[in-house]
């Protein structure tokens, strides 16, 4: 998913690996918001089931977070621009919540992306999670429609706008650096030269 007009065809074009540059392979957020733990580098990855490109890069980025650095703090949100989209960000919780992740995290990406099934629908998320091997439905549906997973989804509703994400995969780090659009292994090249810049600024050990 985008809103950049531009990030297809950034996409498809690649970059040679090069030093990173403000203004050209990341940018200054308009309005820096609050790290969580100031003694690590704040990775966070915005992104979308229903996003191709988040689709390409998901192998690349889960393969870096099994390797990264200790005083990096990486995760995820799901972005939630419309009410169409907070079926999504319920998922994404719900997986978070019920241990499920590792499991089904490839499998949605999967469904949504190759084989086209609305995931963000209940009805349809259901019937698609009894095919999936060695899953507690119900438990999974019951923690779904929790409160807390309501609270969750609010949550991602407002950290979208919080941030101002217009297009999927942003990687933010540190509240302050928004990558720009880029083949998935030019952005992981940036994201680490990024988070290099940030430690330092950090003055992190």
């Amino acid at each position: 998913m985008k809103k950049w007009l531009m990030m297809g065809l950034l996409l498809l074009s690649g970059a040679a690996s090069a030093a990173s540059e403000l203004g050209k392979d990341y940018v200054l957020m308009s309005k820096p918001q609050p790290v969580a733990n100031p003694k690590k580098v704040e990775v966070i990855e915005f992104f979308s089931y229903t996003c191709i490109h988040c689709f390409h890069l998901d192998p690349l980025i889960s393969a870096w977070e099994k390797k990264k650095p200790a005083y990096v703090d990486y995760h995820r949100e799901q972005i939630v621009w419309q009410k169409p989209m907070e079926g999504f960000a319920r998922l994404f919780a719900t997986l978070n919540a019920t241990g499920t992740m590792e499991k089904l995290n490839s499998p949605v990406f999967d469904a949504v992306m190759q084989k086209k099934i609305n995931l963000g629908e209940p009805a349809i998320l259901s019937d698609w999670l009894k095919k999936q091997p060695g899953v507690n439905v119900s438990k999974f549906m019951q923690t779904y429609n929790s409160f807390g997973i309501n609270s969750q989804v609010a949550r991602a509703s407002q950290i979208t706008r919080a941030y101002n994400i217009e297009g999927t995969p942003t990687i933010v780090i540190n509240g302050k650096y928004a990558l720009a659009p880029a083949a998935p292994e030019r952005l992981i090249e940036v994201m680490n030269d990024v988070i290099a810049k940030a430690k330092a600024e950090s003055n992190i050990k």
